[in-house]
């Protein structure tokens, strides 16, 4: 037998700008800065104000209102979570240090609102609530394990930023949002498969072998089962990503390389393999890392992985935010070998090529692609020789350009190298450098895997420092 309800509240103090009154899950959000109004026994500090929760939770007869924790956690958890992704500020129950459960219903706001940071987040919200309220068991188990997920990553970036001790655990956050969000859409895409692969089937029997009628049927299904489990089966999780980003409206071809790579980097920290390195640069890690070279920022995954929670679900939240990385995506390698093989540099100003006017590619672009391997040193020369044998003592300029100098001047001769080793002294004195330093910069290359003969020797020599 139940008793009559009972609510569950918890206290936190907070030093943010936000205002909030809601109501969901029988449960209220607001803030307040007189917590004797909630309850007489609360006391408050003048100029303070505090985020309340309070859930509504029904307790069996033989239970005591100690249990309403228990209760409560699991509403707690998935409110906790809400605020975490629409306001991209951290909340966790470690915060929440004044807790009661007593008996009655919960008092409801006089009004809904939800402002943060002078953002009004109202609308964002009702939508989730509207969507917790109409949307099946499974729906809803999946809502609320991504923002979970999401909030748990945040916290654990939060934790990384001074140590990097979690690093290898955010991404795996993230990436599993993504893998678990994916799911979603992948029934979608296995009908699709199984829908091509009985139409190639028929094609082939009925107009190759010429088949028809029973034979035709008996022989398509047969051979569209043993093509679907190739298919099907082994689905690789980057295909079921893309396909969820292009349901959702948002697959590019740039984005398409940067899950590629991601895929990498989650299989380098998901699946074993040796981290022993001989060399790591600063800032020094706590632990050998995975991940031999991230280009891409923690806060950009978070925004991707935010981004597709709310194309799940509608709602407008991180919009501006993935547009600005979106449109900062580096060209793919496919495009940067066509920019080549095309010769399409030899078309463009050095304004231009800085500029990125053809197709976003600059020399950055090159110097990235070089970096990673991906490009060999004989295609890169013919691509920027040109801007080396002219470069101007520009700093965005220089900057962009170093990196590809430093890993094409041991393969270059006569006026080229000449020139290549201007610009490294250049660079150096002027200390437009991606890093502080030369010395910083040989050590990430040599950490990279390359071999900068060049640079080393000049070093050595206090030629540059």
């Amino acid at each position: 037998m139940k008793k009559e309800p009972t609510t569950y509240t918890t206290i936190r103090e907070i030093d943010i700008d936000l205002d909030i009154d809601v109501f969901l899950l029988n449960s209220r959000v607001f803030t307040a800065t007189d917590l004797s109004l909630i309850d007489k026994h609360h006391k408050s500090e003048k100029g303070k104000k505090y985020l309340c929760i309070t859930i509504e939770i029904h307790l069996d007869d033989f239970e005591s209102v100690f249990d309403g924790a228990a209760y409560a956690r699991p509403r707690l958890l998935i409110i906790l979570g809400i605020l975490t992704f629409l306001t991209q500020e951290l909340f966790t129950p470690f915060e929440f240090y004044n807790n009661s459960t007593m008996v009655g219903d919960i008092k409801r706001g006089k009004q809904n609102k939800f402002k943060f940071n002078k953002s009004n987040y109202l609308s964002d919200f009702n939508k989730i609530v509207a969507f917790t309220q109409s949307q099946n068991e499974n729906e809803k188990r999946l809502f609320y394990s991504l923002v979970d997920r999401y909030r748990k990553a945040l916290y654990l970036e939060k934790e990384s930023e001074e140590n990097m001790i979690h690093d290898d655990e955010v991404l795996l956050s993230h990436f599993h949002i993504l893998e678990l969000l994916s799911t979603k859409y992948n029934t979608k895409q296995k009908q699709l498969a199984t829908q091509s692969i009985k139409q190639f089937s028929e094609s082939i029997l009925r107009d190759i072998y010429l088949l028809e009628g029973n034979p035709l049927q008996s022989e398509q299904n047969s051979k569209s089962k043993l093509i679907e489990s190739i298919f099907i089966s082994e689905q690789p999780v980057a295909s079921k990503i893309m396909f969820m980003f292009q349901e959702q409206g948002i697959l590019t071809h740039r984005l398409k390389a940067f899950i590629s790579d991601l895929v990498k980097d989650r299989n380098s920290v998901a699946h074993g393999r040796q981290v022993y390195q001989d060399r790591v640069i600063f800032p020094v890690p706590p632990f050998f890392p995975l991940i031999r070279n991230r280009e891409y920022s923690f806060e950009m995954l978070r925004v991707l992985s935010g981004r597709t929670i709310s194309l799940f679900l509608e709602l407008d939240n991180l919009y501006e935010e993935w547009t600005e990385y979106e449109d900062n995506l580096l060209p793919s390698i496919d495009e940067l070998n066509d920019f080549i093989k095309e010769k399409r540099f030899e078309k463009i100003s050095l304004e231009d090529f800085y500029a990125g006017t053809d197709n976003d590619i600059t020399p950055f672009t090159v110097a990235y692609y070089l970096l990673s391997k991906n490009l060999k040193v004989e295609s890169a020369i013919p691509v920027i020789a040109n801007i080396v044998l002219n470069y101007r003592e520009i700093e965005e300029e220089i900057t962009q350009l170093v990196l590809s100098v430093i890993l094409i001047v041991d393969n270059v001769k006569d006026e080229l190298k000449q020139k290549c080793i201007e610009i490294i002294k250049l660079s150096s004195e002027k200390r437009w450098l991606p890093d502080s330093k030369m010395r910083d910069v040989l050590y990430y290359l040599e950490y990279l895997g390359h071999e900068p003969k060049t640079l080393r020797d000049m070093i050595t020599k206090r030629e540059i420092r």
